[in-house]
């Protein structure tokens, strides 16, 4: 660089104060508040997900909360208060307690004692106005039915117990007009709909566990329309403080054909952060009918939604310290070069410095903290990423514990399958001549082997003369002692293995005898009763798993029935059973699943770890029957074992989800644990070396290149400006840097061209045309358009055809120029523009000004003083037509060539139609005007209507009218 160019650079620059003092506003203050504002709003957006442990929480409060508010559910779970009740106390009392425990009001409570024969109905007002005569007598009987039926008298058969039920259910149903029949249960619920009663019923028969002489339990009825959804809110609150039922106006009928309206969502706000779910169908059709069967006209379109608030001031302190530390370091950014522009509005700036350092300081200083903000934004990102990762990897460990669950059912089906053949192979052995005890020994052992069983029983009817050596009571025992959990319950299970093939072998003979099945669904065992649904399954269908949990440990069993198959009909000679306890059981499969495979670990995107584990709960057996199978420490595994409610556990360093198997009670575990705990630190690291790398580059190319891109350029124009300000006429620069300094350049070269060009096409395009190409860039200039209204005006000279043949060409343009100058003037007059000429027509439009008169009237003022002056001006007779309303305004063509701006719509054919009226008479003026355009010229319009006609295009008739003159 010359010189000459350095000292111009380095020369003292002295800026007005002001103007200093708003640099540095703009250069620091502003972007320093907006790098704070943009922060601190970024964290709130994000900062619920940072703590990731509060939107998990709150799904699961939500689905626990949506499974309780079920009316049938909740006031089951109020039965176990009820019971507990004190039935010292009088009926009357007794029943509204319950009322008030059932947040509502029963219809009817009907106390018995222990024998069912004292009785006593206590009713509500409302009682006679829904049954009128209620058939105490009949009830009682029927009530001292049920209590038989479910006592320890073993002279009821299971038939009889059945008939008490169905008969009283029958019976209930034909009192209260309800769909089905009633199952009446004791400490149950039973949920109908009765039209005559107004919806909803819920049907409770409870006993009281302590009851006294007088009251044993009650028969209760609560309708639908009667419980308080309410009420049992303000009872769930206390367990719920964060969720509550709000209702959103959803068009009810839409949900069905699109569902995902009723979806969940987020939404955050000053106060917190708010989780919306749809609540079950069950509660929101309850609500929005009012446990009746007419919709509640309150409501309307409203319909209930779960809302649950997480509240700021949870993770208040974390952000407001993340936030403070951003807060001082811009006060500190703002103090230090405010100071630094406090010396220079004071003393200059110093002499020694260049302008290219200069630019370059500020430009660091400026962009630094900004920068620096970025950085944090992108690492809150990162958290954000960071969460959603770690949420699909929860639905990928909680998928797996489904498959794991899924694979179980398959084995458990698969060993059905096994039993099944055995007792088939079984069979066929027993029906052998000459058999052998030890071939039956060997092929119950072959059953052990196969299978993980821990006994294996034959019961037959009778036994064969040479299988007596290894028989013990019709039966033939082969013990597994290995698989066997502990001899403290051998008592028991030989009840179970004395009595149950007994009784089996007793319903087949029945059945057979009887032509029929009848249920039977509880055995005798000792004192204690062993109910299973399943043992009447095991009637009808050979080979299914049951599940005995009465014990202290639980049991499962397969039945198989022995036929003889070499006679015609088949006929039962014994059961085949096989006993599985929950270590050789679900130890075999976990020893030999999928994940087992990979011994119950998987790594996931290298970052993520998770150990599956399968343990034991309180319906599988303690851990010493079965300590589990997975890949789990003892510090998880205590802690599972220990909260048995929650199904998600979030820790400091780790996620621990918990699935309940039903069917085979055990508890499936996926501990999620990080692996890369140094991540964020790593990610920290680069992103600070990056943004400081990144802005040390900008400093070093700047210093390059400053001088080529900006000083030189800039001296080459300003020395060409001096030029042209001592009035040269010519730009005689020459910029090729390539940039916008080459573009500025030739800008200015094309400055005296433009402007010529930009007079001489003002003369060839309308005004609003013109307009728009001056408000407009380069992309506005493509086609497109806008609605508006307007008033549109079609003016033509009168037979110009047989005008144009007498006259020489040059006459016919000067005659065609005065009407275009007259239209021209008259239309700029009134706030009208020329839009096209077409032959001898020329088309006016008069847009919406709301400064101005209306676009009728003007258009209306315009037309009568063009035919004014058309006549003073001695030209042709005109004739004009006018119309009104709405039109799409804007510029109408080809992407990639010639474009019009002009107005499209039925005003315009409506007003070109107008002017053809108008040449086919008038009596005046020759202006014909629609009634749109009267009425936008408030009464002042002098008009006459001239007749009614079809106008071509149109399917109606239209009234039109010459424009005479314009009223004062």
């Amino acid at each position: 660089m010359s010189e000459i160019k350095q000292k111009q650079i380095i020369e003292k620059i002295e800026l007005p104060k002001l103007r200093l003092w708003l640099i540095w506003f703009m250069l620091f203050v502003f972007p320093s508040i907006v790098a704070i504002i943009g922060f601190k709003s970024f964290s709130n957006k994000y900062k619920y997900f940072e703590k990731t442990s509060l939107i998990s929480n709150g799904f699961e409060q939500i689905k626990e909360f949506d499974r309780k508010i079920v009316p049938e559910t909740f006031i089951e779970n109020q039965l176990k208060t009820i019971r507990s009740f004190d039935a010292n106390n009088s009926a009357q009392h007794l029943k509204g307690e319950i009322d008030k425990t059932l947040c509502g009001e029963t219809l009817f409570c009907f106390f018995f004692d222990k024998t069912g024969e004292k009785t006593l109905n206590i009713k509500s007002p409302n009682f006679d106005k829904v049954i009128k005569n209620f058939p105490n007598a009949f009830i009682k009987k029927h009530i001292n039915k049920i209590l038989e039926a479910n006592s320890s008298n073993k002279s009821i058969s299971p038939k009889e117990k059945n008939e008490a039920t169905t008969k009283f259910g029958n019976i209930l149903q034909q009192l209260f007009k309800t769909v089905t029949p009633i199952t009446i249960t004791p400490n149950k619920v039973s949920k109908n709909y009765s039209i005559n009663c107004g919806g909803e019923l819920y049907f409770i028969f409870c006993l009281f566990d302590k009851p006294s002489k007088d009251y044993l339990g009650f028969l209760t009825l609560i309708r639908g329309k009667d419980f308080s959804f309410h009420r049992m809110l303000e009872k769930l609150h206390n367990s719920f403080p964060e969720i509550r039922i709000v209702f959103r106006e959803v068009d009810i009928a839409k949900t069905y054909k699109n569902p995902e309206i009723m979806h969940s969502g987020i939404k955050q706000t000053s106060n917190g952060l708010y989780i919306i779910s749809s609540t079950n169908f069950i509660f929101a059709r309850h609500v929005i009918y009012g446990g009746s069967e007419q919709l509640i006209s309150r409501y309307g379109n409203l319909l209930p939604f779960i809302e649950y608030r997480i509240p700021t001031e949870k993770i208040k302190d974390y952000i407001d310290n993340k936030n403070k530390y951003i807060n001082y370091i811009a006060l500190l950014i703002i103090l230090s070069t405010g100071i630094y522009f406090l010396h220079v509005s004071l003393f200059g700036f110093s002499d020694n410095i260049s302008f290219k350092n200069k630019i370059m300081s500020l430009a660091f200083a400026s962009a630094i903290f900004p920068f620096s903000v970025f950085a944090l934004g992108i690492y809150s990102i990162e958290n954000y990423n960071k969460f959603i990762e770690k949420t699909s990897i929860q639905q990928h460990a909680e998928t797996e514990l489904q498959l794991a669950s899924q694979e179980l059912e398959h084995y458990i089906t698969e060993l059905e399958a096994k039993v099944s053949q055995h007792g088939t192979n079984i069979s066929n052995l027993l029906t052998e001549e000459d058999l052998k005890p030890s071939k039956v020994l060997d092929n119950l052992k072959e059953v052990g082997e196969t299978i993980p069983i821990s006994l294996a029983i034959i019961y037959l009817e009778e036994i064969p003369k040479n299988l007596k050596i290894i028989s013990k009571k019709n039966k033939i025992i082969k013990p597994f002692d290995e698989r066997m959990s502990s001899n403290i319950l051998k008592e028991e299970e030989d009840s179970v293995t004395n009595l149950l093939p007994q009784t089996l072998m007793k319903a087949f003979t029945d059945i057979k005898s009887k032509n029929e099945k009848e249920p039977l669904d509880k055995l005798e065992v000792g004192i204690e009763k062993i109910n299973s649904p399943y043992i009447n399954d095991c009637l009808q269908n050979d080979g299914k798993l049951i599940k005995l949990d009465q014990f202290r440990n639980p049991t499962w069993y397969i039945l198989q029935q022995l036929h003889n198959n070499k006679t015609i009909d088949n006929p039962v000679i014994g059961i085949f059973i096989v006993k599985f306890e929950p270590r050789p059981l679900l130890g075999s499969f976990y020893s030999n699943c999928t994940l087992a495979k990979s011994n119950f670990k998987e790594i996931i995107k290298d970052n993520y770890q998770i150990n599956y584990a399968f343990l034991p709960n309180e319906k599988s057996g303690t851990a010493s029957i079965w300590s589990g199978s997975g890949n789990i420490s003892e510090e998880d595994k205590i802690l599972c074992l220990k909260d048995n409610q929650t199904s998600l556990i979030n820790l400091k360093d780790k996620v621990i989800i918990k699935k309940k198997n039903i069917n085979f009670p055990h508890l499936a575990i996926a501990t999620i644990t990080e692996v890369g705990n140094t991540r964020n630190n790593h990610f920290i690291i680069i992103l600070l070396t990056g943004v400081l790398g990144y802005l040390s580059l900008i400093m070093i190319f700047a210093n390059k290149l400053l001088d080529i891109m900006i000083v030189e350029p800039v001296l080459i124009l300003a020395s060409n400006a001096n030029a042209i300000a001592r009035g040269s006429d010519k730009w005689s620069a020459e910029i090729n840097s390539g940039d916008e300094f080459e573009d500025l350049n030739k800008e200015f070269k094309q400055l005296v061209t433009g402007l010529q060009e930009r007079n001489i096409l003002k003369s060839y395009v309308s005004e609003d045309a013109f307009s728009d190409l001056k408000e407009s860039d380069s992309l506005k200039l493509l086609p497109g358009g806008e609605y508006l209204e307007a008033t549109i005006v079609f003016s033509a000279i009168k037979d110009y055809e047989k005008i144009s043949v007498s006259i020489t060409p040059q006459e016919s343009i000067k005659l065609l120029s005065s009407f275009m100058s007259i239209a021209e003037d008259a239309a700029k007059k009134y706030g009208g523009s020329i839009d096209k000429i077409i032959g001898d027509t020329i088309m006016l439009v008069f847009r919406d000004n709301h400064e101005k008169d209306s676009h009728g009237l003007r258009a209306a003022q315009a037309s009568l003083e063009l035919v004014e002056k058309a006549k003073s001006n001695k030209l042709p007779q005109l004739y004009t037509g006018i119309a009104s309303g709405r039109v799409i305004s804007g510029r109408i063509g080809s992407y990639s060539g010639k474009l019009d701006f002009t107005v499209i719509g039925n005003p315009v054919n409506l007003a070109a139609r107008f002017k053809t009226e108008s040449k086919n008479g008038t009596e005046e003026t020759g202006i014909i005007i629609s009634g749109t355009t009267i009425g936008l010229m408030n009464g002042k319009a002098n008009v006459r209507f001239l007749r009614r006609v079809s106008i071509k295009g149109k399917a109606r008739k239209y009234n039109i009218y010459e424009l005479l003159s314009i009223r004062d």
